[in-house]
């Protein structure tokens, strides 16, 4: 083929890995401001009472509820932690610890899992693990609440085709956006999604750089039926299901978001 034939290619894209500071820095950009799951915990646990939050990131939860109860969080990540002891405004008992490795004298009158943390265990094995861990640090009348992704119909069915969906952020003081981009799959043979995100930054700011960053999450695939299992595996025996921020009843036929309230007796 002669020279000027050849076609043209668009370069390949270079995505640089995103570090943990960076990553606790995106997060607390996208989800500081999320409050809607702020009011189903405040609806279900008591009044005054002590409460472990586990996969704290960046503490908003824990800022949100510690007016009105003592806040302990746990997070693995050490990044994710100085953020939130940074944006604390009461005090709040901040520990950097494995969720399937715990070691706590206390008891807590709750214990909450919220934004799909349960899923970041990816297997059966670790999530009961993590579960029977948590049931001898409640108190004889306390209670686990946690949100998780449920893997529905319309995901089974889209098997391993990749789900894209972008979000668009102002960098603090107006110095830029930051594009992240997510793209799911899923493999029903391992019940494991993958998802992919990209962080794209644009400044605005003279002789700032561009930066395009990513890292990859595998979360776990259960359908209801193995969450069911799994909790009743782990001694969980009274659940009570919801299927949004309000409260109102799981619907297995179109419901992915599933909310739980659970004790051992």
């Amino acid at each position: 083929m002669h020279p000027s034939h050849t076609p043209h290619r668009e370069p390949e894209e270079v995505f640089l890995p995103l570090t943990p500071q960076r990553y606790a820095e995106f997060y607390s950009l996208e989800m500081d401001k999320f409050c809607k799951d702020i009011d189903f915990y405040k609806k279900n646990i008591e009044p005054a009472s002590t409460v472990l939050e586990l996969g704290c990131g960046t503490g908003r939860i824990s800022r949100a509820l510690s007016s009105t109860h003592t806040m302990f969080g746990l997070d693995l990540s050490l990044a994710m932690l100085q953020q939130a002891k940074q944006k604390q405004i009461l005090e709040a008992g901040y520990v950097c610890m494995d969720m399937t490795q715990m070691a706590f004298q206390k008891l807590f009158d709750h214990i909450i899992i919220p934004y799909n943390t349960l899923n970041l265990l990816q297997s059966r094995d670790r999530t009961i693990d993590c579960l029977q861990q948590i049931r001898p640090l409640l108190s004889p009348h306390g209670s686990l609440l946690f949100q998780i992704y449920i893997v529905g119909k319309e995901m089974q069915e889209r098997g391993d085709k990749k789900l894209f969906q972008f979000q668009m952020f102002s960098l603090p003081t107006g110095s830029g956006k930051l594009i992240k981009e997510s793209i799911r799959s899923y493999n029903p043979e391992q019940e494991i999604i993958t998802l992919e995100e990209r962080y794209r930054i644009r400044p605005v700011t003279p002789h700032s750089c561009k930066e395009d960053l990513r890292h990859s999450l595998h979360l776990s695939g259960f359908s209801l039926e193995k969450w069911l299992s799994i909790l009743k595996d782990a001694g969980f025996n009274r659940l009570s299901l919801y299927g949004g921020y309000d409260n109102r009843p799981f619907k297995e036929e179109h419901d992915s978001l599933l909310l739980v309230k659970a004790s051992s007796s």
